[in-house]
């Protein structure tokens, strides 16, 4: 018997329904860049390496600065080496979230309430 796990609140929702102040904006992006790391396609290391966190419109942002970054994100047809990332995909956000999301929430839960 499977079964689906969703998340009744993204991230954002939580931070902003606590009144949270850009800090925990900044840490709830660089989580996610951390475990989105095993998602992005990898040769060198060089696009992930070229992920930048920060804050814009009141929302933590990810932004990988490499020219070819938007290539590997929406690359669905593309077959992209495993070599060294195993998980390394198109879309790696959302490839993330289906297998990381609840423990990013949890994380972000918890630097929130003091837990780090």
């Amino acid at each position: 018997m499977g079964f689906d796990v969703r998340l009744n609140k993204s991230v954002g929702q939580i931070i902003s329904d606590a009144g949270i102040n850009n800090n925990a904006r900044i840490f709830a992006a660089a989580e996610a860049t951390r475990f989105m790391d095993d998602y992005v396609p990898m040769n060198t290391g060089a696009l992930a390496q070229s992920a930048e966190v920060s804050v814009q419109d009141g929302k933590g942002k990810v932004f990988y600065s490499k020219p070819y970054a938007a290539i590997c994100y929406y690359g669905e047809n593309r077959k992209f080496s495993q070599e060294k990332h195993q998980k390394a995909t198109a879309f790696w956000d959302r490839a993330m979230m289906q297998v990381s999301g609840f423990e990013l929430v949890k994380d972000v839960e918890n630097f929130i309430k003091g837990g780090r």
